[in-house]
């Protein structure tokens, strides 16, 4: 029984063969955004990011001073 089911097995090199062609064939279904939409999509991801610095940049800094001012008050 074990022999039977070895022998029914593909070989290393047919079943790379098979997984090969499968993810050509799939390459030729992608549908590739055009060039324009990728610089929207990409200034959109820029923008996004430099709103997010802004906003951790200004958050930490208020969050910082007013620790440092609090801890000060509770020094003195």
């Amino acid at each position: 029984m074990a022999q039977k089911a070895k022998a029914a097995k593909p070989s290393i090199f047919a079943r790379i063969s098979k997984s090969l062609n499968g993810v050509r064939i799939e390459m030729k279904r992608v549908v590739w955004p055009s060039r324009s939409e990728v610089i929207s999509s990409s200034v959109v991801v820029i923008l996004t990011l430099l709103f997010f610095i802004a906003f951790t940049f200004i958050v930490d800094n208020i969050s910082s001073w007013l620790f440092i001012d609090l801890l000060g008050k509770i020094g003195r």
